[in-house]
């Protein structure tokens, strides 16, 4: 417990207190075994994603650094400092638009906590029971101080995963280290400070690559604060919730109660979800619409005379542009997203990928879709990430569906099946069906392996046919 008697804990102090308490063994077993389903689709989802021009940037930066061996770069067979392995990591776990989604805080939570967590965990020798309980503490401290500012953290331009991923992967490293409380608390303070990351990417489709390094900064800067608390810095009890803390310096309208309420009666974990397309979440509900529009009224792309997606006003802001010209724009475009949906191969990750949003008859539905404010929409946003998708068809008859949450999210999340099949296909191009098998059962035994660093070989054995990407 915490130094001083009887004074009365801040929101960081408890949040920091419940971060260091936590164990495998005293957390329910379906919040362990979504730990382990968002550990599978984050090892498949960066190995994937390791495979893109902006991920080599990071990995050939962090490459130089290989002469300090302590945690591994996913499948590429170099081992660097832990700090540089989560920031390779982390930028191509969020490399593709393809990294697990958390609606309330607007952020990709195991794209900068879970890199973090594995690489100190290895450099540390650490046995996977550790790695999973600092996994779900770090998801529960990222998201509780997402919400505790959204949605004005992003309407000010900045971008949510980079600016509450450090408090989650620090929260995830004091865990899995076994920090005292007050050592919890100057990590979480410190990581505080780290926030950063601005959505002025959204803004310039040839400046867009910047996005990827704001998780795996995130996660390195998770790592950083944990040591220097570690080695004895402190930082402000109330960071995230005082005076010129977290919450009231990246929102107007701050809900610091949030960070705190109804601690450990539930879990973020079980309110994340994976995702199925490769491009924003934002999008998502209005893509499942046209599918479901699609399977009831049995129409194709060349019957579509119109189309107006009813959305928030983050979609009117930065989802508009109906011909992308990088693969970053395609991943951020409501109306190439609908396109690509009406076509019916919204689920093959290739349609976002160099060059595809370049074929004509895309562009040409994509040129047909508007997008406009949608008050039911709107008034579920940031809780929800909704779309209502309005069709007139080329016959005179107009269609429509209102979603409020994507497939994936809540009592429609995809289950462990679902996971494994969206694994096997993005690894299925670099890696053979019997390395496949031995990484996802190792990924799914996360639980049961003395050292972490069992799994991160893994990664290196199921990927050692194919030339590393970094020249170091």
């Amino acid at each position: 417990m915490y130094e001083g008697g009887d004074e009365k804990l801040t929101q960081t102090q408890l949040l920091a207190l419940w971060s260091a308490n936590q164990t495998a063994v005293g957390l329910p077993r379906d919040v362990l075994d979504l730990a382990k389903d968002c550990l599978l689709d984050h090892v498949a989802v960066t190995l994937h994603g390791m495979r893109q021009p902006w991920s080599t940037f990071v990995v050939d930066q962090v490459a130089e650094e290989a002469g300090v061996a302590e945690a591994s770069v996913y499948g590429q067979g170099i081992r660097v400092p832990a700090r540089a392995a989560a920031l390779a990591n982390g930028s191509a776990a969020h490399a593709f638009e393809l990294d697990d989604w958390h609606g309330g805080s607007l952020s990709h939570l195991g794209a900068c906590v879970i890199p973090a967590v594995l690489a100190v965990a290895e450099r540390h020798h650490l046995p996977g029971s550790r790695a999973l309980a600092a996994i779900v503490v770090g998801f529960e401290v990222m998201a509780r101080c997402g919400m505790s500012v959204v949605p004005s953290v992003i309407v000010h331009g900045f971008h949510p995963t980079g600016t509450h991923g450090p408090m989650g992967a620090a929260a995830a490293v004091a865990n899995l280290l076994r920090f005292t409380p007050a050592q919890a608390t100057s990590a979480i303070a410190i990581a505080a400070s780290c926030a950063g990351g601005l959505m002025e990417f959204s803004q310039d489709p040839n400046g867009m690559m910047v996005k990827r390094f704001h998780a795996g900064r995130a996660a390195e800067a998770g790592v950083v604060a944990a040591n220097l608390a570690l080695r004895g810095m402190t930082g402000p009890k109330s960071a995230l919730e005082g005076k010129f803390g977290y919450s009231k310096v990246f929102s107007t309208a701050p809900r610091p109660e949030l960070l705190t309420r109804w601690l450990g009666d539930d879990f973020e974990i079980r309110h994340n979800y994976v995702k199925l397309y490769a491009c924003c979440g934002a999008m998502h509900a209005a893509i499942d619409a046209v599918h479901e529009l699609l399977e009831a009224y049995r129409f194709g792309p060349d019957d579509v005379a119109q189309v107006v997606i009813g959305g928030n006003q983050s979609h009117l802001v930065r989802h508009c542009d109906p011909a992308p010209q990088t693969v970053m724009a395609a991943q951020y475009s409501m109306p190439y997203a609908v396109a690509v949906a009406l076509t019916g191969r919204a689920l093959d990750p290739r349609m976002f990928d160099q060059g595809a949003w370049e074929e004509p008859a895309l562009l040409r539905l994509a040129g047909l879709v508007r997008v406009e404010l949608h008050p039911d929409v709107e008034k579920a946003y940031p809780d929800t990430l909704g779309g209502h998708v309005r069709i007139t068809l080329k016959d005179g008859r107009v269609i429509e569906k209102l979603r409020l949450a994507a497939r994936g999210a809540g009592s429609d999340r995809i289950d462990r099946s679902g996971i494994l099949a969206k694994a096997n296909a993005l690894c299925a191009p670099f890696m053979d069906a019997a390395g496949m098998r031995r990484l996802f059962d190792c990924a799914l035994s996360l639980d049961r392996l003395d050292d972490v660093a069992q799994l991160t070989r893994c990664m290196d054995s199921a990927t050692a046919s194919q030339a590393p990407l970094a020249v170091a």
